[in-house]
């Protein structure tokens, strides 16, 4: 084979002999004295004043012994006074080692002392602060410093810099690159017409990277540098800002910068640019494409070289018409003048064209070798297989030739892996995800999989947000990058919007069972992704848009029959099928959630008298909620927010508004059977107050219910109509405004699939059109109710088309992407914009219409993760599929742009997706039978019992599918619930023998053990998971329950009262223990529910022996006035964070009374300090202590108390008098009092809870 191909020689030497870099300067300070070289700013320095302000350095620098091959430290920020110092030292014979004032000065402080380098030039201004770290004997100089006389100089063979860089030890290693090798590196960026005196180069990158290094030496080749801010690597916004204020030419970043800018869209506005150079890493070939689109008239180079190759070693121009036909990333192209590449095999023999090898490298830019580290040298830089007499740099880099001659980068050697019996790179794999639209960059990581012992591969991704919008963009929770935790699906099935009866008056409605016609209606409202009902025409969109006749049926309210308000309320109730997982209502709402609430106003009705009601749309039924405060008729709209909040954190307001239009717009198309209609009311924020809603509900409108007079419906939304390229016969691409009963073409722009939310793009690829409501309402607060009773009426349009809402204006300042989009199409149309909500549409099927399945409803099982898993299983092989992708807000960087793979596999997430338990066959009928099913359900084998059903690739569809499979083998009516609540495989099979499924016990087991059981109580909130300790030390062989608070599961309300509490803790009790005698505990708090406890069980006849009221009074914090549950006293505010973090001391404590001012902002503090808790529990329990911490009983609640149980008191330091201290006679013999050294937090801790248990002990 002949070596010349596989193997690339560089063109001939152009280097001159004993030409160094000071020459090179000198030649242009002669040559052009007074053009502009360095751009500070506003402050310029010509060729020549550089080479005297240079000079003047460098002959100081001689003056104090300095002269060739010694190293000096250059200690400056990106400046003028950067160049002086790089020429200074040049100047003066030595080698300059960049020290980045960015960098740790721990870094920079080990490098001058393995430098061994004495002399450090730095800025006045950072003389003090290089003093505090250097060692001692360092002589720092200003790079001011002058004096007169002309430096001796270097020669070729001199050190011109070192660099260090990291390596596989750990420890950092100075590359010492010789002059001759740079200039190579300067005439070959001047001979490819890179550098030259047309030619304004913007220095950016950090000063201790060898790719800066050009940069700042480009005055050599005659070009002009313009010094970017210190910190402006890292703002694009300001780099942008600097090339089109100086005219920069020529701008070199990582593809993690290039990326960076282009998300700002002002890239394109940089005309000046005739050259981006990339380097540091893979170029993608969309990233390519992408600036190619934007930038056309620049060429893009791809750059590649190690520190120990002086820079750059290949380069490739990339051609934009080829990029379609190329391979994943972009070549790294040819090699540099006087540099030659060899691509070979373990046994250092070339490799075929095609072919994967480890790349090496010789010529006149190799560096000269490490500094004071001669065994890496001997590893790094080896004998030329070919000629002996040279060397060549084994860069570790594993590449391969293309036909074309250029070389393609394929991975780090030290990044490949064998993985499902392939040998695959992992960079490789990253690149692949790169290719996805919506990925601004990724990283394959391998882990352990515990399930099967081998490994697994996890793609770690973040993502591009102006193509891959989520919801509550810069404020969003991982349920928005990932449904793998079932968050908003859970949230659903929990009916967090449905508001509990109480004790308070209930009214059955007639009607519960729906007729056949509202059953067909519901469930023909969905909304639509999927659009197989055929063409859409001109014709058909204007029939839609046209509005519909006025009713002609009139009568008043008041002569409705009971009945008749019964089945008109049904429409607002919840529809059940046994297809669906989630319940069915007659019109959507955001994030299916269900939030606001309806509530019926009247002066009274035919069987029902006047006052406000809550419909509850499970029971049908009305709850009446007080008085009615006038005449009329009316239904108010309340939007529950704490309903809302787990799942949105931007724009909750809004999207309520939106639900509370569509429910309006169910009363518009049911209205006028009845002879009826409904308009807008007096806007009346006092009817929340009226309604006992929730504190932080919002109060949405109040519509008037009276006789319909035949009158055409004011309709104050203006709609634009955007028809996709091919997809409407009659109307070519473009928006149109609807007007007058026909469309006027207004622009040839459309709100692109980019601005929609990233899981709603493939609903946009199958679209045929779009429509933006706009409201023009003079009223602001019926803009969003507006826009929603709009697209109500679009859903219920009876001519065969279905919606999808897909964006929407904000008026709190978190507009999505599409709204954004609109106004800016309008805007330029001379068109105001205004509130503003977009939805995608198409022509639906009968069958569509008519399934009562969830297919169209499947997209809150899937988030970007799933989705791009998905799709990269359509274009990977198997073998290089992701086990799982990992969406995370950013991915950890090096400090020059690169992602840092060590610490992405240290981030928590990473680590999470590889701590799944190991696998355990089925082993019951029950196991075996489910493991079966559940494996032809998921298309997988070897089915563990601790399989996830979601975890490994369920959803709604198949978790209806296997829960009806269930319950046709087993004569089961498992609700279909039961897999979120059950979701692990030997869960799901214990509860397939249970003739009911009845909902969780709340005594949590927390020790076991033989005989009666021990039921303690928790303290404030509620929850038990503070008693473990306390559980396993007791040592009394017996189970032990934790009475966890009604409250603390989602589902769940707090008792208003401690006799409320106890009974249905007597309730779960004697479901454990039907019969007495009992033992039982209570700390702090949950001593005053174990005390009421013991009473009703001694009532209904039970026994019980020991009742230990551990810690009953309350820790004193200072003056804490009256005890009430408000976020402005100190008191309550310290014991509710104790609830969490067990303690009344400390900096948290006092941040918590000085920062937090509501129950979000509380939520928020403790979250950050405790995430695993999660913020919904955390509220939860919040609201558990709010409504129990007031809790105490009166002098006369007590006296009627009396027990027969053995009391005793356990009593921690510094606690106040408890509630049993203050009284007498409740109990048949006196309490034994027992008095602990421990306060009343640490009696539960590890380090603590031994005086409690020795205590108990001697007492039982």
């Amino acid at each position: 084979m002949n070596m010349s191909s596989i193997h690339h020689a560089a063109p001939p030497d152009r280097v001159r002999s004993g030409t160094c870099l000071p020459e090179l300067l000198g030649h242009w300070s002669g040559t052009r004295p007074e053009a502009v070289a360095v751009v500070d700013g506003d402050r310029e320095m010509t060729f020549r004043g550089l080479e005297e302000a240079s000079t003047g350095l460098a002959a100081h620098l001689a003056g104090l012994g300095i002269g060739a091959n010694d190293t000096v430290g250059l200690y400056v920020e990106p400046s003028a006074d950067l160049m002086v110092g790089v020429w200074g030292i040049l100047f003066s014979g030595a080698a300059y080692l960049p020290l980045s004032p960015e960098y740790p000065e721990d870094r920079l402080r080990y490098m001058l002392e393995d430098s061994h380098t004495g002399v450090v030039v730095t800025q006045p201004r950072l003389a003090g602060r290089l003093a505090g770290w250097v060692p001692d004997g360092t002589r720092i100089v200003s790079v001011a410093d002058a004096r007169g006389g002309i430096p001796r100089g270097p020669s070729p063979d001199s050190l011109a810099y070192v660099i260090y860089t990291s390596g596989s030890t750990g420890k950092p290693k100075g590359v010492m690159i010789e002059h001759h090798s740079v200039v190579s590196q300067l005439r070959w960026l001047q001979a490819c017409g890179h550098l030259d005196t047309n030619v304004t180069v913007l220095q950016k990158t950090p000063m201790s990277f060898d790719a800066a290094q050009w940069e700042i030496l480009a005055p050599a080749a005659g070009a002009r540098v313009v010094l970017g801010a210190p910190g402006s690597f890292r703002d694009p916004e300001a780099l942008i800002d600097t090339v089109v204020k100086h005219d920069v030419t020529t701008l070199q970043c990582v593809p993690t910068s290039l990326q960076a800018l282009l998300d700002t869209e002002r890239l394109g506005g940089c005309t000046s640019l005739r050259k981006l150079f990339s380097g540091g890493e893979a170029l993608s070939r969309r990233l390519a494409k992408e600036l190619a689109r934007e930038l056309p008239s620049a060429r893009l180079v791809n750059l590649y070289g190690p520190t120990e190759c002086t820079i750059n070693a290949t380069a490739h121009v990339v051609d934009p018409d080829t990029l379609d036909d190329s391979a994943a990333t972009v070549p790294i192209g040819v090699p540099v003048d006087n540099t030659q590449c060899f691509v070979l095999d373990a046994d250092l023999a070339p490799v075929d064209i095609g072919e994967t090898g480890e790349l090496y490298i010789g010529g006149v830019q190799l560096a000269r070798g490490y500094l004071n580290r001669p065994e890496q040298m001997s590893e790094n830089f080896v004998p030329n297989p070919f000629i002996p007499t040279e060397r060549l740099y084994r860069t570790g880099d594993l590449v391969r030739w293309n036909a074309d001659g250029t070389l393609q980068f394929v991975g780090r050697a030290d990044n490949q892996v064998k993985l499902r019996g392939y040998r695959v790179e992992l960079d490789e794999i990253a690149v692949a995800i790169e290719e996805h639209t919506w990925v601004r960059r990724a990283a394959a990581v391998v882990t352990d999989d515990p399930r099967t012992g081998s490994k697994a591969l996890v793609a770690c991704v973040e993502l591009n947000p102006r193509e891959a919008a989520v919801m509550d963009q810069g404020n969003h929770g991982g349920h928005h990058q990932s449904k793998a935790d079932k968050l908003q699906v859970k949230a659903q099935l929990s009916n967090p919007g449905v508001r509990d009866a109480g004790d308070r008056p209930v009214i059955a409605l007639p009607g519960k069972r729906e007729t056949a016609h509202q059953r067909r209606e519901v469930f023909a409202r969905k909304t639509y992704r999927h659009y197989e009902g055929g063409a859409v025409t001109r014709d058909d969109l204007a029939a839609l848009l046209t509005p519909g006749p006025v009713g002609t049926y009139s009568r008043e309210p008041g002569e409705l029959a009971f009945a008749e308000l019964g089945e008109l309320l049904r429409w607002f109730g919840r529809f059940r099928s046994d297809e669906r997982l989630l319940p069915k209502y007659s019109y959507a709402s955001p994030g299916a959630l269900y939030a606001t609430q309806l509530y019926l106003e009247t002066s009274g009705l035919d069987g029902l008298g006047a006052g406000m009601y809550y419909y509850h749309p499970i029971g049908h039924t009305l709850v009446r909620i007080g008085a009615s405060a006038g005449t009329g008729h009316s239904v108010h709209f309340i939007g529950h927010t704490g309903a809302i909040e787990p799942v949105y954190r931007n724009n909750i307001r809004e999207v309520l508004e939106f639900e509370a239009g569509h429910m309006v717009g169910v009363f518009e198309e049911i209205l006028p059977g009845y002879g009826l209609t409904i308009t807008p009311a007096a806007f009346d924020p006092a009817v929340a107050v009226r309604a006992e809603a929730a504190a932080g509900d919002h109060y949405l409108g109040t519509f008037s219910l009276h006789a319909d007079d035949g009158e055409p419906r004011r309709d104050d939304i203006e709609l634009f109509v955007q028809t996709h390229p091919g997809r409407v016969e009659g109307l070519p691409a473009g928006t149109y405004r609807w007007r007058d009963g026909d469309f006027e073409r207004i622009s040839a722009e459309l709100i692109e699939s980019k601005r929609v939310i990233a899981i709603n793009q493939q609903v946009y690829g199958r679209a045929a059109f779009g429509i933006t409501a706009v409201s023009r309402t003079a009223d602001e607060r019926l803009e969003y109710a507006g826009l929603g009773a709009k697209l109500h009426r679009l859903q219920r349009n009876g001519s065969g088309f279905g919606f999808m809402s897909s964006g929407y204006s904000s008026k709190s300042g978190h507009p999505l992407p599409a709204a954004r989009r609109i106004d800016d199409i309008l805007t330029g149309q001379g068109i105001a914009p205004g509130p503003s909500y977009f939805f995608l549409g198409g022509k639906v099927s009968p069958e569509q219409i008519r399934s009562e399945g969830m297919r169209e409803d499947a997209v809150h099982m899937k988030g970007p993760a799933e989705i791009i898993r998905d799709e990269l299983a359509t274009t990977l092989p198997g073998y290089m599929l992701p086990n799982r992708v990992l969406v995370l807000d950013t991915l950890p960087l090096t400090a020059n742009g690169k992602v840092d793979a060590n610490a992405l596999a240290e981030t928590g997430a990473v680590r999470s997706a590889s701590s799944g338990a190991p696998y355990v066959a089925p082993s019951t009928s029950h196991e075996r039978w489910l493991a079966e099913v559940w494996g032809k359900t998921l298309n997988y084998d070897d089915v563990s019992v601790r399989d996830d059903f979601f975890a490994a690739g369920g959803n709604s569809l198949t978790a209806v599918s296997l829960v009806n499979r269930i319950n046709r083998e087993y004569g089961t009516r498992l609700p279909l619930q039961v897999v979120f609540e059950r979701p692990k495989l030997a869960e799901l099979a214990a509860r397939i023998g249970e003739h009911s499924a009845r909902p969780s016990s709340r005594l949590v087991p927390l020790a076991t053990g033989g005989g009666r059981p021990v039921f303690c109580w928790p303290g404030l909130g509620g929850y038990p998971m503070n008693l473990r300790p306390l559980a396993s030390e007791s040592g009394l062989g017996r189970p032990f329950h934790g009475v966890q608070a009604h409250g603390i599961n989602a589902d769940e309300t707090p008792y208003a009262t401690v006799e409320e509490m106890a009974k249905a803790d007597v309730a779960e009790i004697r479901r454990v223990q039907p019969e007495g005698p009992y033992t039982l505990w209570g700390y702090s708090f949950g001593a005053r529910v174990a005390f009421e406890t013991a009473w009703q069980l001694e009532r209904l006849g039970q026994r019980v022996d020991d009742l230990l009221l551990i810690c009953p009074g309350n820790p004193e914090v200072g003056d804490s006035g009256d005890r009430v549950a408000s976020y402005t006293n100190p008191a309550y505010l310290t014991i509710l964070l104790s609830v969490f973090l067990g303690t009344i001391s400390g900096p948290e404590p006092l941040a918590c009374r000085e920062t937090v001012r509501d129950e979000d902002g509380f939520v928020a503090f403790v979250a950050k300090l405790m995430p695993a808790l999660g913020e919904q529990l955390i509220r939860r329990i919040v609201r558990i202590v709010e409504e129990t911490y007031e809790f105490d009983y009166s002098f006369r609640e007590l006296a009627r108390r009396r027990i027969a149980a053995r009391v005793t008191l356990f009593k921690a330091d510094g606690d106040d008098y408890s509630f049993v201290e203050n009284s007498s006679g409740y109990s048949a013999t006196p309490p034994e009092v027992v008095t602990l050294e421990g306060d009343h937090y640490s009696v539960l801790k590890e380090d603590g809870v031994a005086e409690l248990v020795s205590a108990i002990r001697a007492r039982l």
